[in-house]
């Protein structure tokens, strides 16, 4: 009788073992798929980063409203009459943010995680076969190659390259007052009011493809 005993209570033993053992696998697995124990997807770091660009375009364009308040607006679309007054404005409002922004550096906006994204982005039509079209557009209409500068100006009387639509479709959206221009084999994020340089990317189109 003692040693059915002892049998019986060796095998509930062996059973409550073995549960516990399953029970404590179960909570190993379970601790893996936690939500956001996981390293975060490429696309959730590309949002993140493009929300990074976007808060940075808000704030310059914040001061570069704050500071075209402070003078007379250039006029978009002038009569002759209004060029020379157009010209004393938009050089006013570059002074100002030349004096507000006077220790900007290249990379502060299209910083290298940005950078980055828009290059991954741009590759297929800046730098592939499949992209001739599009580039062969942007250097129909380019300007003359000049030496770029953060705050520096952008050549009065200089063309503006054609900047293709699946090329605008891939970089994103900018306000009023900013624009994106290609110059040489570069991407250059354009004050169209201030008429200067805000920020500029190296080298995003191939020189001869």
């Amino acid at each position: 009788m003692t040693i059915h005993v002892r049998v019986l209570f060796g095998i509930i033993a062996a059973a409550v073992l073995a549960f516990g053992c399953a029970q404590s696998t179960g909570r190993t697995g379970a601790r893996v798929t936690i939500a956001g124990s996981q390293p975060p997807t490429q696309a959730v770091l590309d949002r993140k980063v493009l929300a990074d660009f976007r808060r940075d375009v808000d704030r310059y364009m914040t001061l570069h409203n704050k500071l075209l308040r402070q003078g007379t607006a250039p006029k978009q679309r002038a009569d002759i009459d209004d060029i020379g007054e157009n010209r004393v404005s938009r050089n006013a409002l570059a002074t100002r943010i030349r004096v507000a922004r006077h220790d900007a550096e290249q990379g502060d906006i299209l910083t290298p995680a940005i950078a980055v994204t828009l290059r991954t982005a741009m590759n297929p039509a800046l730098r592939s076969p499949t992209g001739a079209a599009a580039r062969a557009s942007i250097r129909e209409d380019a300007p003359a190659t000049f030496v770029l500068e953060v705050n520096g100006d952008y050549p009065e009387g200089e063309s503006r390259s054609t900047m293709p639509g699946n090329v605008l479709q891939i970089l994103p959206v900018l306000p009023p007052g900013l624009e994106y221009r290609i110059v040489d084999t570069h991407l250059v994020l354009m004050d169209v009011d201030a008429n200067i340089v805000v920020d500029y990317l190296l080298d995003v189109m191939c020189a001869i493809c």
